[in-house]
């Protein structure tokens, strides 16, 4: 078996789909991508047994239909070395020869039919469209606050409910929460469901700022997104997520106005002292005037002042993780925020002023 294809044709796929190959080898063929050609199609699939990712390349591939597997980051790498020119691939037994004018590499290969390819075996309990765009717009707004190998593992993912013919997304760690909420064309009974982490942070960089659209499919263990050439079959997470509308704080009345973008860089500017250890920001509220400051172990501080609107005379000081505040500064793209107090000790919901569908709350931390 010969192919012959321009450099760019295979290793474009290739890039998309390697962060899905599994890392911890499990199973060898798991470090493997699987090609597949038939006809003037060429399907790229890479999976970790909870993830799948399919990419389809229509043309650009010349020689006989084929399947065969082949170690994913090697076959990355040796595309990556070489020009961006006609490339040679020959299959013989379970050898595979990658050439480039001179240049040859011999990667090792194993059967395409061991390769374990994820199916959906139950009935589709609810499907929706919306622009790839907007999705990837929805997913940027609350996935940092996902948690990161939390024990309770229903924490490790999003929640993605439609209620109210509303899609909602929500993510959490327990120490802050982000949501939004889109209104759906179409009509659906309610769902919920729990999508793991590594499938949200995949699927927002697949997703493409555009009109096309993505499909979404859920099953009661599974939910796939699909558009016109890519994929993503995922396994759900098994668990009850929080009531996180409990979470969302209503009675916050100490309101204040602040432009993004400066409390970004004055946050940015104050956390060069204190980024490192002990992450801790402290936050003093005065009529009109935010106090910025941190300080580390050894003493060290930084102080920054901004004008912002608040009109209450209530005098407020709160701790934060400079983390969480930054995550929001920095995935947002409104002009301004609101941040809604209530005492020095309760969580703060920040939202976009005018806007309904988008909250996020933060604890404070404890003096």
């Amino acid at each position: 078996m010969l192919l012959k294809f321009q450099r760019d044709t295979l290793l474009k796929p290739l890039t998309q789909t390697t962060g899905f190959v599994e890392k911890k080898q499990t199973m060898p063929i798991l470090s493997n991508i699987y090609l597949k050609k038939s006809g003037e199609q060429v399907i790229v699939v890479a999976n970790d047994m909870e993830i799948q990712a399919t990419l389809h390349v229509q043309g650009g591939i010349e020689g006989d239909d084929f399947a065969i597997t082949l170690p994913a980051k090697k076959l990355q790498d040796v595309l990556k070395a070489l020009p961006d020119a006609e490339i040679s691939l020959e299959v013989i037994e379970n050898k595979v020869t990658v050439k480039a004018g001179r240049t040859k590499f011999t990667l090792q290969s194993l059967p395409a039919d061991h390769y374990p390819l994820l199916r959906v075996s139950d009935e589709c309990v609810g499907q929706f469209n919306l622009a790839q765009r907007d999705l990837r717009e929805l997913i940027g707004k609350v996935q940092y606050s996902m948690a990161v190998n939390d024990s309770r593992v229903f924490l490790n993912g999003m929640l993605l409910e439609i209620k109210n013919n509303q899609l909602r997304l929500v993510a959490t760690d327990a120490h802050r929460l982000s949501f939004v909420n889109y209104a759906l064309a179409d009509m659906l009974p309610d769902i919920s469901t729990i999508i793991p982490r590594k499938t949200m942070l995949e699927l927002y960089r697949l997703l493409e700022d555009s009109d096309d659209l993505v499909t979404i499919k859920m099953y009661p263990n599974q939910v796939i997104f699909e558009t016109q050439n890519k994929q993503l079959i995922t396994k759900v997470i098994d668990g009850k997520y929080p009531d996180y509308e409990r979470v969302i704080p209503l009675t916050n009345d100490k309101l204040c106005l602040i432009n993004r973008e400066e409390f970004l860089h004055a946050v940015q500017r104050v956390a060069v002292i204190g980024i490192d250890k002990l992450k801790t920001l402290v936050l003093d509220l005065k009529p009109n005037l935010l106090t910025i400051s941190c300080r580390n172990e050894e003493q060290e501080e930084s102080r920054d002042e901004l004008a912002i609107q608040y009109g209450n005379d209530a005098e407020l000081r709160l701790n934060f993780n400079i983390s969480y505040v930054l995550d929001v500064l920095n995935n947002s793209n409104a002009e301004n925020l609101q941040w809604a107090f209530f005492d020095n000790q309760r969580s703060i919901l920040v939202t976009v002023p005018n806007e309904v569908d988008f909250k996020y709350v933060i604890m404070p931390l404890r003096n």
